[in-house]
């Protein structure tokens, strides 16, 4: 009913086709170049790569603006998400606190003593020896900036998430209202109806459409932020954990083995004896 009453404008590509080749370089490519470039002892090397992934993650954002602004059903049902991606999404794509909760891993490793980040390099994991010492003691002593500004950014998050969240729930609260006042109002008429309605979910689509913006436009902010905030060697493993989450998230094995013990929502009970 709603193809009827809000046509939708077609994408010449769907986002989904998009995301796929975005997913490859991501995953064949980028994170390769800098995974071999943290092992390398040359700053100038780690530094490019750093922003090759960066300015690839923020492409990726742009591009879902773009999607957002033509089709906004591609973001509200993401047929193109498995079933382990979809319990993080909120607002069109993954929650804007996943980078404060990675950066956060990082700063909770510094308090530990003998803890260390491990992280892979030509496929294997290395241990604090087989690092460059910048790397190994990149979180090891963060300054009071640097926790200073994760602070400020985290602040931001529960400020501006919540009223995100709010923005679509009003949204969707006065789609309702008018949907049903119209219904009454023409008495069940479906071609009396069909205009007015039609009305109401291109006004709902409009603000959702702008709530993913704000939201997208959120998501780069923080990621920005938390680059310019680190240094290059802290940037790379920030960026290299991030990029092994949303790959590790599309990893067959685990998804197969996730599909296969899922639980029905409503368990049949066993009938009383």
């Amino acid at each position: 009913m709603l193809k009827a009453l809000f046509p939708r404008k077609k994408t010449s590509r769907p986002f989904k086709d998009y995301y796929s080749e975005w997913f490859k370089t991501l995953k064949n490519i980028l994170l390769p170049l800098l995974r071999s470039s943290i092992a390398d002892s040359s700053p100038t090397l780690l530094s490019t790569h750093v922003e090759m992934l960066h300015h690839h993650i923020q492409s990726y954002y742009h591009a879902l603006d773009l999607a957002a602004s033509d089709d906004i059903s591609q973001l509200l049902f993401p047929d193109w998400r498995n079933s382990i991606e979809k319990p993080f999404l909120c607002l069109g794509d993954f929650h804007p606190y996943l980078f404060t909760n990675l950066l956060r891993s990082f700063l909770g490793d510094a308090d530990e003593e003998s803890s260390d980040v491990f992280i892979k390099l030509g496929g294997k994991n290395c241990d604090f020896f087989d690092k460059p010492w910048e790397i190994a003691m990149a979180w090891k002593a963060p300054s009071k900036i640097l926790m200073t500004r994760v602070d400020q950014i985290e602040c931001g998050l529960r400020l501006m998430v919540p009223a995100l969240v709010d923005r679509v729930r009003n949204a969707q609260a006065g789609f309702m209202k008018r949907v049903v006042e119209h219904w009454v109002w023409c008495e069940g008429n479906k071609e009396a109806a069909r205009g007015l309605i039609g009305d109401a979910v291109a006004a709902e689509m409009e603000e959702m459409v702008s709530v993913f913006l704000d939201a997208n436009r959120l998501r780069r902010s923080v990621l920005a932020e938390i680059i310019s905030a680190t240094n290059v060697y802290q940037a790379a493993l920030f960026l290299v954990g991030l990029a092994q989450f949303l790959v590790g998230l599309r990893d067959p094995d685990l998804l197969g083995e996730f599909e296969r013990c899922k639980m029905p929502l409503n368990k049949p009970s066993r009938p009383a004896l």
